[in-house]
């Protein structure tokens, strides 16, 4: 039923809470980890509180078409949390990010800390660009290649303007703080909601849509990067192949057989030209990455 991709526990194991999360398979192989956002949201959090040594963490992906997942979850849609020693099992968003919440303030971790400024700025983010994406794809069928952001009628770039403006204003706010993550040095939820959806703009954008993420948005590129060498985003990241088909299976878009066969690849590195200003700026002066 279930693919086990475990975060290995450290220390003393007995004291902690067992989590299991079970998250959306790949729709091109079961094995792999899919890209359903909640998914990741979740086992981000859920990464934050295994590192500090909060609790035990096993994630395991499930098809959901499989007769044993139905037989066992009742309809029930991953993301789905388990906790063995209460034998609790949470199946509603709500209750997951709950009961992560409670765990967090009951050892103190800073995880859940509100900052209106950084909330009003990546709200509706994903959602003007899930309707720009629509209204493009719409737009772009039976064209080889997709059509320029510059060529698009009015009332479809309107979508566009509306995730640049977002865009920008996440960058201006990074650029204010200075800081690593939205609040400071240390991830929060905003995080763990803000760098899974960047980061499927930025690869949906670049292999659907024919756009990128601006490349004068220096900090928020800085901030992309971050995300490239924070381990609860790698770990929880699933390949640019399963980004694509999970949208393309979205869109009812034809997906080539040739794109399921490929090996999966996951895209952790940024522009050469961005990361030559971040370096510039002196944002992240010991970056490697090409």
């Amino acid at each position: 039923m279930a693919e086990a991709y475990q975060i290995q526990s450290n220390g003393d194991t007995n004291s902690k809470p067992l989590l299991e999360l079970y998250v959306k398979a790949s729709g091109i192989d079961a094995r792999r980890i899919g890209a359903d956002l909640f998914c990741q949201e979740f086992w981000m959090e859920l990464y934050a509180l295994y590192e500090i040594g909060v609790a035990r963490v096993e994630v395991k992906t499930v098809n959901v078409n499989s007769e044993a997942f139905k037989k066992n979850f009742l309809g029930a849609q991953p993301p789905i949390m388990i906790e063995e020693e209460k034998e609790l099992t949470y199946t509603d968003n709500r209750e997951i990010e709950g009961r992560i919440f409670h765990l967090a303030k009951e050892y103190n971790v800073p995880l859940f800390e509100k900052d209106p400024s950084a909330e009003k700025r990546i709200e509706n983010l994903y959602r003007n660009f899930k309707l720009f994406l629509r209204a493009k794809v719409e737009h772009d069928k039976g064209k080889k290649e997709p059509s320029r952001v510059e060529d698009l009628p009015a009332q479809i770039k309107v979508h566009y303007n509306r995730v640049c403006e977002q865009l920008s204003n996440i960058d201006q706010l990074l650029s204010e703080r200075k800081t690593r993550y939205l609040l400071g040095n240390s991830m929060t939820e905003y995080d763990c909601e803000l760098m899974p959806r960047l980061h499927h703009i930025r690869i949906i954008g670049i292999s659907l849509l024919g756009f990128d993420i601006p490349h004068n948005f220096t900090h928020l590129w800085n901030y992309i990067l971050t995300a490239y060498r924070t381990a609860a985003f790698i770990e929880s990241c699933p390949a640019d192949q399963d980004i694509i088909h999970h949208y393309k299976e979205q869109m009812n878009l034809f997906t080539n057989q040739r794109e399921t066969l490929q090996s999966p690849t996951k895209t952790h590195t940024i522009p050469e030209k961005v990361l030559s200003d971040i370096r510039t700026k002196g944002l992240a002066p010991d970056v490697n990455v090409h």
